[in-house]
């Protein structure tokens, strides 16, 4: 099926495996506690996925369905290994791509210990056939 507005899961696969493990640099000014440095990809990686089908804009609403109301990184990344909810897995992939707004350093906690490129993964792995007509 085509989608209107594709994500290229392998083109960010291989970027987010280039960089798991690499320690984020962060950038600390006179009188701050400093501001993530992220590889201008990242920023590129964000963009495609929020313009994306598999974006969810309602991912707060989403997650109240699932019994989240705040998710440690933990379980997160437990989620990100298990889960088989294709709607759940959206809605962490959408909060985690969007939260760096809300938490400096998300993507940096999420990239280093690569949960970001295990949610994608399986989110990937999980899309219905019928993405995005029936979501």
């Amino acid at each position: 099926m085509r989608k209107e507005h594709p994500f290229d899961f392998a083109k960010w696969d291989d970027f987010l495996t280039k960089i798991e493990g690499q320690t984020v640099r962060w950038e600390v000014g006179v009188g701050t506690q400093g501001h993530p440095q992220y590889d201008p990809q990242m920023f590129d990686l964000a963009r495609e996925f929020e313009w994306s089908d598999y974006y969810d804009q309602n991912y707060d609403r989403t997650l109240k369905q699932y019994d989240h109301s705040e998710l440690a990184e933990e379980q997160i990344s437990e989620l990100a290994r298990t889960s088989d909810n294709f709607r759940d897995l959206r809605a962490i992939t959408s909060v985690v791509i969007h939260g760096e707004r809300r938490l400096e350093g998300m993507w940096a906690a999420m990239t280093e210990k690569g949960i970001l490129r295990q949610l994608l993964r399986r989110l990937q792995a999980l899309t219905p056939d019928d993405f995005p007509e029936q979501y």
